[in-house]
């Protein structure tokens, strides 16, 4: 979908009467202002359409969420971080108004589609696409803020004021929806709309939304329906699913954020080549360092790994040009799961290249002036291609893959209680043995036969290291309650003892934190929120 859509987010929401994107689009109004007046044919629905993912990219989100959690931190994210946020903290406000703006755009297209004449097939794909997009938006604010008011069409200002709807009716609401949006989207699209919200999408969808509320049978149902759709397979290298050369070609994502490789001047790159490669401030913690096993599938902190002996230490340093990602020469980095250095930048490895040479730059913590405080950063979603050149990157924040309808289904599968044991270690192989990845199966490490406790903390594992800043961290903690798990201090190796000539791994605490179960997971509606809003009862 890149050149179509973001062609037509450029001129997202504009009024019609005009029959083509010219070169004045800039002076016309967005979708915010659009009046039924303005539908008239397939095309301004079809903008209209586009209007709704312009509005869902208009955060960077979901990698953030990572750096409240236990596997980073961002300073910018402190009270995120610390859980010392309120109902006027940045983030707060900005991810409840971002989500309002998806639906009030999905509303607006569902409320006059009916009026314009189209092809059956394009309504049927514009109603399914508006009903999805809407959905994600819903699921986000139940799943964050419980209860929420549930506008379902364009209002007046005397609608303004709304009440609460329970939460159960939020997530009943999105469910419906979706199960109507996979009876009308497409299982595919032609390569130029690649992007586009498909049926897929939606059943794995209703699947996270019915696992995270706990509905286990039906979430392993709808995990199947998205295999037995034969569309979708893991893809073989799993650091190109985060980058541009592995769009063309993967059938894994199901659904991600469209950005376009240079196209900053429209708003349709992003910032992340220039926060995780140019910025040292978004520091990926130990403790997420520490989950990646060795390739024998066992934990570092296993006193029967054989593989990882931190007390080795290399004999001499190297010239740069002997450096590789996968681990630079270091005994700690060597023989890891190789998530590990297609995820992070760990010290002693490569972290950049030169702008006008291309020679490999070394990442030497000591030489981060200060601005990272562990030591260890983030590999995953840098295309190294843009060559120094920030704020243009093109690549796609993944929101849904096929290894997560994987582990989803064999995590419910489990929690039913209900459960083929082989069908459940196949699941969860065929993210392990990704031929890029290849580490050991379940049944040649864990063993057979576990508890099903045993083997839900196998997948947990599984999950926090195969999704690592993809987001979705915050929400298994917060369905898994484990807060007082996640929410520890902030560790990492002390930076100035790692330099060009000298090696002294200190681990030491670089943030301190802890979880109060009396405030829960939920996030406050906003203060602006309660402000305008004069049906939301105090």
């Amino acid at each position: 979908m890149k050149k179509n859509i973001l062609f037509y987010i450029i001129c997202v929401g504009l009024l019609s009467g005009l029959t083509a994107c010219d070169d004045k689009f800039l002076d016309r109004q967005p979708i915010d202002f659009l009046s039924p007046d303005n539908f008239k044919t397939e095309r301004d629905i079809r903008e209209a359409v586009n209007g709704i993912y312009r509005a869902h990219n208009d955060l960077y989100e979901p990698i953030y969420l990572d750096f409240v959690m236990d596997n980073g931190y961002y300073v910018e994210y402190q009270l995120l971080w610390s859980r010392t946020f309120n109902n006027e903290t940045n983030q707060v406000v900005s991810k409840w108004a971002r989500n309002y703006r998806i639906i009030l755009r999905a509303n607006t297209v569902l409320h006059y589609i009916d009026n314009v004449d189209m092809p059956q097939a394009a309504y049927d794909q514009y109603k399914g696409e508006a009903l999805f997009l809407r959905s994600l938006a819903y699921f986000d604010l139940a799943f964050f803020y419980g209860d929420v008011p549930l506008r379902l069409k364009p209002e007046s200002l005397d609608e303004a004021d709304k009440p609460l709807t329970a939460e159960a009716d939020v997530v009943q609401q999105v469910l419906d929806d979706l199960e109507t949006a996979a009876e009308l989207l497409p299982p595919t699209y032609a390569p130029d709309n690649r992007g586009r919200a498909t049926k897929g999408a939606a059943l794995a969808l209703k699947a996270r939304v019915l696992l995270f509320n706990h509905h286990y049978t039906e979430a392993a149902e709808y995990c199947q329906k998205v295999r037995e759709l034969d569309v979708y397979e893991i893809y073989n290298q799993y650091d190109q699913l985060f980058l541009p050369e592995g769009e063309a070609d993967n059938k894994e994502v199901l659904f991600d954020m469209q950005f376009e490789r240079r196209a900053q001047p429209f708003g349709l790159s992003n910032q992340w080549y220039t926060r995780l490669r140019s910025w040292s401030g978004l520091m990926v913690s130990y403790e997420l360092y520490e989950q990646y096993y060795s390739t024998n599938g066992l934990s570092i902190n296993d006193p029967n790994n054989t593989l990882y002996d931190p007390s080795v230490r290399p004999t001499g340093l190297k010239t740069p040009s002997n450096y590789v990602k996968e681990g630079g020469y270091d005994n700690r980095f060597t023989n890891r799961d190789p998530r590990l250095h297609y995820t992070l930048i760990v010290p002693y490895s490569i972290r950049d290249y030169h702008v006008e040479t291309g020679a490999p730059q070394v990442y030497y913590p000591s030489q981060t002036q200060n601005a990272n405080f562990t030591s260890f950063r983030v590999r995953k979603y840098i295309d190294f291609s843009d060559n120094g050149t920030n704020n243009v990157s093109g690549v796609n924040p993944v929101i849904i893959r096929y290894a997560d309808v994987l582990l989803m289904e064999a995590e419910a599968l489990v929690e039913s209680g209900t459960y083929d044991e082989a069908h459940v270690y196949s699941l969860i192989n065929q993210v392990r043995q990704r031929p890029g990845v290849m580490m050991p199966k379940v049944e040649d490490v864990e063993g057979t036969g576990l508890l099903p406790e045993d083997l839900i903390e196998v997948i947990r594992h599984e999950r926090r290291v195969e999704f690592a800043f993809e987001g979705l961290r915050i929400y298994d903690v917060m369905r898994w309650e484990i807060g007082q798990e996640a929410y520890q201090n902030l560790h990492g190796y002390r930076p100035s003892k790692l330099t060009p000539n000298n090696i002294e791994y200190e681990i030491y605490t670089v943030q301190e934190r802890s979880f109060d179960p009396s405030k829960g997971y939920r996030w406050p509606i906003p203060k602006s929120e309660l402000d305008a809003n004069k049906g939301i009862i105090r």
